[in-house]
């Protein structure tokens, strides 16, 4: 609730772009947006390094709620129990165990997180339905996400599975972008009004089409990698690339696509009035992650798959759609909401802080 000087009275944190200060839903949303970045770098980490069946239950780990650290500590049955998930032969690692573990652990905290932002956007659901909306549509997303993590476990790693539990992570942070912009939408509205192109819709919309298709290329790959590493076991991963199938050398040639594009979106953002605000900034942001994404792309290519760069060459991904996304959501809540904002006497600007 405002206070007679338009401020939230539990806000403290100022917003150095406009002056404002941040109203706790924005806090917590830039909080769980980045939570869920970290948990795809945690994801990625426990393929990267194999650890996928660290834990073969759900939701306990070995049957217990804190997971073993020695063989020792696991029923005398257990290869029996984990058959079926790939122990018969295999060996008890703590290490791919823990990440695992730890996996789980940053997912349910992303869970919490997301209630609580729920809570926190039911304030908005008089004054602006879509922020609290777009939170429930993120706390079903990442429920269903959370099922789908069960489900590559029961199904001992099943690529297909696993294609859609990554692809889920960006229905998560799609619908915790959306309301995150939103709920700052006085912010963006007064920054972008009246200095938005005709042009920057359909370039921003072309580029996330093909951002689209190459992150679909991407799934396929990690796909084939995946297979590959589970058949050549005794493989070295510098022999990986000999064997993924061709689609690697088109995924990796329309990287080319995506950097052209995005720097064509910064060029005329630059040549805009568009430069002096946070879209403007953040299409910098874009292209500097687009070269280091095929940079990493480069490292997997000539440095034989390393594991430490396939954690980072995922998140990369999921920040450039972020990015884009962000722009776009900057792009729809301007259109929707100008008129209302600026045209209503009656309207309690405050409220969207």
């Amino acid at each position: 609730m405002s206070t007679e000087h338009g401020l939230d009275p539990v806000s403290s944190t100022l917003n150095m772009s406009t002056g404002r200060p941040l109203s706790p839903l924005q806090i917590l949303g830039w909080i769980t947006i980045t939570a869920v970045y970290f948990l795809i770098l945690v994801g990625g980490t426990v393929r990267a390094t194999g650890a996928g069946m660290g834990c073969p239950d759900w939701p306990l780990c070995f049957g217990q709620w804190i997971p073993p650290v020695d063989e020792s500590q696991l029923p005398a049955n257990w290869r029996e129990i984990y058959a079926d998930r790939g122990y018969s032969t295999a060996p008890f690692d703590a290490t791919k165990t823990w990440i695992e573990y730890i996996n789980r652990l940053v997912g349910a905290s992303i869970g919490v997180l997301i209630l609580a932002f729920v809570v926190v956007s039911s304030r908005y659901r008089r004054i602006d339905p879509p922020v609290f909306w777009a939170a429930v549509i993120a706390l079903v997303a990442v429920a269903f996400n959370g099922w789908l993590g069960s489900r590559v476990v029961s199904s001992n790693l099943k690529p297909v599975m696993i294609s859609l539990h990554m692809a889920g992570a960006f229905f998560v942070q799609m619908a915790l972008i959306y309301a995150t912009t939103r709920a700052s939408r006085e912010g963006f509205v007064t920054e972008v009004r009246g200095v938005l192109p005709s042009w920057f819709r359909s370039l921003l919309l072309f580029t996330m089409g093909a951002l689209i298709v190459q992150i679909i290329l991407g799934l396929q790959i990690r796909e084939s990698i995946d297979g590959i590493s589970r058949s050549m076991t005794g493989a070295e991963r510098d022999q990986w690339i000999a064997l993924v199938p061709q689609i690697f050398y088109v995924h990796r040639s329309f990287s080319w696509v995506i950097l052209g594009l995005a720097s064509l979106l910064v060029w005329k953002i630059f040549r805009s009035r568009l430069r002096r605000t946070r879209v403007g900034r953040s299409a910098v942001v874009l292209v500097a992650l687009i070269v280091f994404e095929m940079l990493l792309g480069g490292a997997l290519n000539h440095l034989g798959f390393p594991a430490v760069a396939q954690p980072v060459h995922l998140l990369a991904a999921h920040l450039i759609f972020g990015v884009l996304w962000f722009q776009w959501c900057v792009l729809t809540v301007s259109r929707d909401t100008a008129s209302t904002i600026f045209s209503s006497p009656t309207t309690n600007r405050n409220s969207y802080v």
